[in-house]
């Protein structure tokens, strides 16, 4: 069985703190501090400190669509952020290479559901305003009144399944035929086609139905007024009026799993359903945590290397995220997309090789203005 780890305040001082290849303390914009922790288990943390009072933290979508993946680096030149970090989860392969694996708010705008009640952090105000918790949302679907079902948003779709496309995720729904393809423009049904791979016009959305759906289209006929609705349920603490408060975030990312929610330690992942390995065996590990005072805790863990860092398992994880302060923390994807990017260098050491892997988003942190 795996020795759990303790980071105690008092043990701060025993670890290596080092700054990173030749950028000093002052390259760093007032209200940013990172830090490198090694131990002789052997560990390497990378720790970032941000206060969202004096720089804007904003969620970057891989290329600004829906599919496809871009590294954390190529983000960060691309929108002149001064850091940044990797993520949620997503897929590898295939023509959804990148299609984000649990529930994605970007600035207003929905590109991926959260069936499971699964660990995400929600924020606005460039971070200003954040919550950490338990959520799941799923999406809906009114034809002049009648509601049908959806299956997914923004993913490939099965056979037996409805799934909706919105203009945010690419140019088209990149399904294959057979199935009915019904287009939503200006909120009535602009189209109907057979087939896959329709457009998605601007600004409005495509409602795949595949071939054994239960669906049928005959409820969609050209020209009925369709209503999207997106619906967010806390699982967990918090209290009425905690959904509402999700809902009004402007960017959501799910991770896996909870770590820390006000104040206590989270142990079992029962409800978020992870693999018993996943939390158990030491891995590289990228994690979100908020201090009291708002302050924002990013953290990459190397690991898979086992000269410099052999990773964490969860319960290790939280432990150094309640040693460093956090109220609420979250475990983000980790692994080889494991990524910290400061003033243009990945500054930590990816487990693919030493190479930087493409991921599907990141946080990015920007100067306010």
């Amino acid at each position: 069985m795996l020795s759990r780890m303790r980071f105690p305040a008092a043990a701060v001082a025993a670890c290596i703190l080092l700054l990173f290849g030749g950028v000093q303390g002052q390259d760093l914009p007032q209200g940013a501090r990172y830090e490198l922790r090694t131990t002789a288990e052997p560990l390497a943390i990378h720790i970032l400190t941000v206060d969202p009072s004096k720089l804007r933290l904003s969620l970057e979508r891989a290329l600004d669509r829906g599919a496809g993946r871009e590294t954390v680096s190529s983000m960060v030149r691309r929108k002149g952020a001064v850091a940044g970090v990797n993520a949620g989860f997503f897929t590898i392969g295939g023509p959804y290479d990148g299609e984000p694996a649990g529930i994605l708010k970007l600035r207003g705008e929905w590109l991926s559901d959260g069936p499971l009640p699964r660990g995400a952090i929600g924020w606005r105000k460039g971070g200003r305003d954040v919550v950490i918790g338990r959520v799941t949302m799923r999406c809906g679907l009114a034809v002049d009144g009648t509601r049908l079902p959806v299956d997914g948003l923004n993913r490939s779709r099965g056979a037996a399944e409805s799934i909706l496309y919105n203009w945010l995720f690419h140019t088209s729904t990149l399904t294959e035929a057979p199935g009915i393809e019904i287009l939503i423009a200006g909120g009535r049904v602009s189209g109907v086609r057979r087939g896959g791979d329709s457009l998605i016009p601007g600004r409005g959305y495509v409602y795949s139905i595949g071939p054994e759906a239960r669906t049928d289209p005959a409820l969609l006929p050209q020209g009925s007024r369709v209503r999207v609705n997106h619906s967010i349920q806390v699982h967990g603490g918090g209290g009425p009026g905690r959904a509402g408060r999700w809902q009004g975030m402007e960017n959501i990312v799910g991770g896996a799993g909870l770590l820390i929610e006000g104040g206590r330690t989270v142990e079992d992942h029962t409800e978020e359903r992870l693999r018993a390995g996943f939390v158990t065996d030491r891995h590289p590990r990228t994690a979100v945590g908020i201090r009291r005072d708002g302050t924002w805790v990013l953290v990459v863990v190397d690991g898979r290397q086992p000269q410099h860092s052999r990773g964490m398992t969860l319960a290790e994880l939280a432990d150094l995220m309640k040693s460093l302060g956090c109220r609420d923390a979250l475990n983000l994807d980790g692994g080889g997309s494991s990524t910290l990017v400061l003033q243009g260098r990945v500054v930590n050491s990816p487990s693919d090789a030493g190479s930087e892997r493409p991921v599907s988003d990141a946080i990015l942190i920007f100067a306010r203005r």
